[in-house]
């Protein structure tokens, strides 16, 4: 076991109970004008990253871009509003 200071604790994202992905609860935590770095590794399942950043843009009255990285080496999610 580590004791964590405030600045360690609030770099971390804790997941809820459930099926709440990383992806999904990086999303809760960025303010408007932020966005979000989703590398090819790292999202392993068939459909892309936009139907999840949708889905949970309604679900939280938000509103999220997604696009595919120039390079391709993933997609970048910006939040609008």
């Amino acid at each position: 076991m580590k004791i964590l200071s405030k600045e360690e604790t609030a770099k971390i994202t804790p997941l809820n109970k459930g099926r709440q992905t990383t992806v999904y609860a990086n999303l809760l935590q960025l303010e408007p004008g932020e966005g979000l770095h989703i590398e090819k590794k790292d999202w392993r399942t068939k459909y892309r990253p936009s139907v999840l950043v949708n889905r949970a843009g309604k679900r939280l009255n938000r509103k999220f871009e997604c696009k595919r990285m120039p390079d391709g080496s993933g997609w970048l999610v910006k939040r609008v509003e």
